[in-house]
């Protein structure tokens, strides 16, 4: 193209795809970067009054005063969430799950441990130890619930099939019920410590409370559990419940998400976390929980990176969604901001470029025919004709040449050196 018109044309030609360039390097940045966390998470829930829900309820108000909206999707099975997560979210971003889960939990993650749930074992008067259960009706809700799950590990555990049985589905205050009026002889019942139910069944007449015989045993085979001691009189000092130290196992509370889910959403979440299980609980030690030492889900590696101190400097500096629009501004508008500038200050060097590129050849083209020249026989018109012709050729396509006014005096000082070398020559134009 010719340097006048490429001048001319440069606001399109060079200016706007630099532009271009760099808006479609931001577009691209941000798709993959994702620098801005949605506005909006969607928690999934157990049914109606169960722990989890009002867990989640607990998590969407401190969410909401972080700037984040949040919705609650309830399910009529405890596990229901965590299948939906598992299978690629189905519209959910965080649920909370048991150990006892993970192996349905596939590609989900674990922000961290929240805190654990009892394995809790009532059975009538007259039997005295799990090997007793044989033959047995036992309430442990619906098969694949998670007390369905605890209660076939602690059969196998004193060697006791589960078809050697008889598993009912009750659950909750069908569960008290059916234990009350006779028409089961067990319940297992997983739950945290302020569970109704439990406690309600720990102060029925008639019924006791089982131990795990060999719990550690059972923790070190099955990873799912782990073995804790119910102290004595730590469910109700008065009543002395339990009457003595009592080996159980417990099942770790898990706050899981979908593997995408915004490294910043996730911080937001152990910072919620943070606040709500720091104190103790029910057989739980101060500053236990939340953790991620244990996790039967794999850990997300935002989660790894936050409980190894791992923070982002603007969100510890600033409020949550201030600290997300200063990224986007800091890591994305600015650089690109810069890198636009500098290339479109840089732009007019391409130019610049092009003109000393023509200069320079007609520039190295005169300085061989002066090389020659200067090798030649003198006063020799026939051995200067040749000469001749070049300079004539190299002075035409100088006058043809068309560049803009700025670099006029340029193309004046390459026409004098080519006058200079026609005088060299002693031959007229």
């Amino acid at each position: 193209m010719k340097l006048l018109l490429l001048y001319r044309r440069r606001w399109w030609l060079i200016y706007l795809p630099v532009l271009l360039a760099v808006f479609a390097l931001l577009a691209v940045t941000l798709w993959v970067w994702k620098p801005l966390p949605p506005a909006r998470v969607v928690i999934g829930a157990g049914p109606g009054q169960s722990s989890y829900l009002a867990l989640a309820r607990a998590y969407a108000a401190r969410l909401e005063h972080l700037g984040i909206a949040v919705d609650i999707v309830t399910h009529d099975r405890p596990q229901a969430p965590l299948e939906r997560l598992a299978h690629g979210g189905a519209g959910l971003d965080v649920s909370f799950a048991q150990g006892l889960y993970a192996p349905q939990g596939g590609e989900v993650q674990a922000l961290a441990v929240i805190g654990h749930e009892i394995v809790w074992l009532f059975a009538r008067e007259g039997i005295h130890s799990l090997s007793q259960l044989k033959g047995q009706r036992i309430a442990s809700a619906a098969p694949g619930s998670s007390s369905r799950l605890a209660a076939e590990l602690l059969l196998r555990h004193v060697g006791i099939r589960p078809d050697e049985v008889s598993f009912t589905t009750d659950v909750g205050d069908a569960a008290i019920s059916a234990l009350s009026e006779g028409r089961v002889d067990a319940v297992v019942h997983v739950a945290t410590g302020d569970s109704q139910t439990a406690a309600t069944l720990a102060r029925m007449d008639g019924v006791h409370m089982l131990g795990v015989e060999r719990a550690g045993l059972l923790a070190t085979r099955e990873h799912r559990l782990r073995a804790v001691i119910m102290p004595q009189g730590s469910i109700e000092l008065r009543s002395n419940l339990p009457a003595a130290d009592l080996p159980t196992v417990v099942t770790l509370t898990h706050l899981l998400v979908r593997p995408d889910l915004h490294p910043a959403l996730q911080r937001a979440l152990l910072d919620v976390a943070g606040e709500l299980h720091v104190m103790t609980g029910f057989l739980e030690g101060q500053g236990l929980y939340p953790s991620a030492v244990g996790s039967d889900f794999p850990v997300s590696p935002t989660a790894a990176w936050h409980f190894r101190g791992g923070r982002p400097w603007l969100e510890t500096q600033l409020p949550y969604g201030t600290a997300q629009w200063a990224e986007l501004v800091l890591y994305a508008l600015l650089p690109m901001g810069l890198l636009g500038a500098a290339l479109l200050f840089r732009a007019p060097r391409y130019i610049d470029w092009r003109v000393d590129a023509a200069l320079q050849h007609f520039y190295g083209e005169l300085k061989f025919l002066e090389e020659e020249i200067l090798r030649a026989a003198p006063g020799e018109p026939a051995v200067l004709h040749p000469f001749v012709r070049r300079l004539d050729h190299l002075e035409q396509e100088v006058s043809t040449m068309e560049l803009p006014d700025r670099y006029a005096d340029r193309w004046y000082t390459l026409r004098e050196h080519l006058q200079q070398t026609r005088e060299r020559l002693h031959v007229p134009k």
